[in-house]
């Protein structure tokens, strides 16, 4: 238990003397991080990824408790904060940045039923755009290549395409739609 405390005294310390170089630090990779995966924008900010970070260190066994260790702790921490998808700042960001507040008193119906829309149609498309992120097999990569960016969307147009039969094509866009409801509804479900 003394090594906890020693870990977050020392950590306590270096944060609140070296702030503004740490948020500096995770600034700087959330930039390159938005710039290399050529993002409009990313919800993600410094302040969380310094904040999870943070709380990471502190459940790390066995740490070393000089400022040196402490300090390579934390600002690895951050780095894979921002760089890893599956982070605990990437699974806050993609929940926040798909559940915006709503009005606290709209005054009709059909407004709400707009942004109801709305929300929907941007949660599919997230969906979508994760699935693509996702995608590990080129083979996959070239079928939803093909089915959202040429808009080859029925099975005899896929099959056309890629000339395969029909049926081959009909399973290809079934297992894609299959792969992106899973996704939709793993994240309904939260």
């Amino acid at each position: 238990m003394s090594s906890y405390n020693g870990l977050k005294r020392t950590l306590d310390r270096y944060v609140s003397e070296n702030y503004e170089e740490v948020r500096a630090y995770a600034n700087y990779f959330l930039t390159r991080y938005v710039n290399s995966k050529k993002l409009v924008c990313s919800m993600l900010n410094a302040d969380t990824c310094i904040n999870n970070a943070y709380l990471h260190v502190l459940t790390i066994p066995d740490a070393k408790t000089d400022e040196n260790s402490v300090k390579s702790y934390l600002l690895n921490t951050i780095k894979y904060q921002i760089i890893w998808n599956t982070s605990l700042s990437h699974k806050q960001d993609d929940i926040n940045s798909q559940y915006p507040d709503l009005i606290d008193e709209p005054e009709d119906d059909e407004v709400l039923e707009k942004i109801r829309f709305e929300n929907e149609f941007n949660f599919k498309m997230w969906c979508i755009q994760k699935y693509r992120d996702e995608i590990t097999n080129p083979v996959e990569k070239q079928i939803a290549k093909v089915y959202f960016d040429l808009k080859k969307q029925t099975a005899e147009a896929m099959a056309d395409y890629f000339n395969v039969s029909r049926t081959s094509a009909h399973y290809m866009i079934r297992d894609l739609k299959h792969k992106i409801k899973k996704i939709q509804y793993s994240y309904e479900h939260l």
